[in-house]
This record gives structure tokens, sequence and C-alpha cells, in this order.
């Protein structure tokens, strides 16, 4: 992850926390999606990439901007894996999982598009038109949104012990 650049994180107001924050938690969650459980923590999955992509709107970017910061991640997970292949049962990773792993990125990129369209949506609603910046109130509440869907996930570890 050390080479990810985000978008508009020059100022650091708890941005670079919280975009390393939601990048650990896709790493953490990501072979747990690609394993026999992701059918049920694909809705974890789901709600943390909706709210990275509401903290994207938070921080003023563009819905295509959001989209390119998901694509740098997949290619930094691509790049590791072809760097260090991992071995299954028959040998390299094949096709099944390459295109299981290529669904679960643009499963991220869908619902991260999604979560800014909504904050931008609920903006406009609200009144402003522009989604509410990073507050320290923002920053908290979204800690704590991370921090309860990294509970759930490491829940659901627990009880299903793979």
């Amino acid at each position: 992850m050390a080479g990810l650049h985000p978008s508009q994180l020059r100022r650091d107001d708890g941005r670079i926390e919280l975009f390393h924050a939601f990048m650990g938690l896709f790493m953490e969650l990501l072979p747990r999606m690609l394993g026999p459980y992701r059918d049920p923590l694909e809705p974890i999955w789901d709600q943390a990439a909706e709210l990275y992509g509401s903290f994207a709107a938070n921080r003023g970017l563009a819905a295509g901007e959001v989209i390119e910061e998901v694509q740098v991640l997949r290619e930094a997970i691509m790049r590791a894996i072809y760097q260090d292949p991992p071995r299954g049962a028959m040998g390299q990773m094949g096709l099944r999982e390459v295109l299981r792993l290529n669904r679960v990125c643009d499963r991220l990129v869908l619902h991260a598009s999604v979560g800014h369209t909504d904050a931008l949506f609920f903006a406009l609603f609200q009144g402003s038109g522009v989604p509410e910046s990073l507050s320290d109130d923002v920053r908290w509440e979204i800690r704590q949104q991370l921090e309860s869907l990294r509970a759930e996930a490491d829940a659901f570890q627990r009880v299903h012990a793979f």
C-alpha cells in the first residue's frame, strides 16, 4: 500500500489516517471475500465501500476520482498477487480465482460510487448541495463506522474460525 497516493490528501486533517484505515480494512476483508464465506461477508464489504465513497465525497472528490482511487487499490492488489502468486491445491492461481478477485474489486468500485452518489444526493436533499467537510465530528463518525465494520467482520471470523 506504500505506492498508493490517494487524491486530495495533501492536507492532513485526519484524511491520511482514515484512508489507511479503509485500505487496511479492504485488504483484511479481501481474502475472506474470495473464500467460502463470501456471501455473508458481502454486506460488510459493500458497507465499507459505500462508506469509502462517502468519505471521498466529504473530501471533495468527483465521482471519477473515487473510482480512480479504488482502481489504484485494485492494481496494487494485482501486482502483489502476481509478484508472489498464491498456490492452491492445484498449484497456480486459476482463472476462477482471478475472475472472483475481479468481481470483488468490481463490487468495491460499484459500492464506492454508490456511497459517493448517496452523499451528494443527501447533501442536495438537505439543502446545501455540498457534502459536509471533514470536520472532527465527521472524522469521528467515519472512524466509529469503520471500527464497527471491522468488529463485525472479526466476530464473523471468530464464529466461523477460518
